[in-house]
């Protein structure tokens, strides 16, 4: 089990990269105390060809190890 003071650095490691990514306009999907899932609302391209096609949202699994390191990889896209 690990300790209150490095549960405490994964979580502070968590915040303050969620912050950096919610500044750059992602939103938080989901949340635990060491992972998250981020997605940047999918955007509208309009040209003649693609009228009013929808790009796919960008998906990121956040992640933080046990020594407070974040890293991030493609989530998975929404099945419907």
């Amino acid at each position: 089990m690990a300790s209150r003071p490095q549960e405490a650095l994964r979580q502070d490691a968590l915040s303050a990269f969620l912050e950096a990514r919610l500044d750059e306009g992602y939103l938080v999907e989901t949340r635990t105390n060491t992972q998250a899932i981020i997605v940047r609302p999918a955007k509208r391209t309009w040209s003649l060809a693609r009228f009013g096609r929808q790009e796919p949202p960008d998906r990121q699994v956040i992640e933080v190890d046990s020594v407070g390191n974040v890293t991030a990889s493609v989530a998975e896209p929404l099945r419907y």
